[in-house]
């Protein structure tokens, strides 16, 4: 659990659970990250970037389904609003990572990095799940 404080009058208070990845196979050079954001405060705020050392790209996506076909877009922020959550998850919102210098392994942690617009940077500590978890509690 980790909660930062933003420094305005009318705050947000942001509070990131559940973070976690699947292990990726080896030589695979895609992962992508989960978590639940949420913001108790009065003032909303703006995920407005991601970074890890893990991988030389880490971008925003959600998963969009259109027709019976699913797909990936980029979203270059997400926004968090005040007495509000939002979730990343299999299926939906999720951080992906691009070009892993080395395969995501089960038991492993990695840090990752949000940059919130208000709050600021807030580096959380990713568990690496079996390949088929569907959640933090797997």
């Amino acid at each position: 659990l980790l909660m930062v404080t933003g420094m305005a009058t009318a705050k947000a208070e942001i509070t990131v659970e559940g973070v976690w990845s699947r292990a990726t196979a080896p030589g695979l050079d895609r992962g992508a990250v989960y978590f639940e954001l949420e913001n108790t405060g009065r003032r909303g705020d703006q995920l407005i970037g991601v970074s890890t050392p893990r991988a030389p790209r880490a971008e925003l996506h959600q998963t969009i389904e259109e027709g019976g076909n699913s797909r990936m877009v980029h979203t270059p922020e997400v926004r968090v609003p005040a007495e509000g959550e939002v979730v990343f998850e299999p299926g939906g919102r999720h951080v992906m990572l691009m070009g892993l210098t080395e395969s995501l392994r089960e038991g492993e942690t990695f840090e990752l990095t949000l940059e919130l617009e208000h709050t600021g940077p807030v580096t959380l500590t990713v568990n690496v799940l079996p390949p088929t978890a569907m959640g933090a509690d797997d």
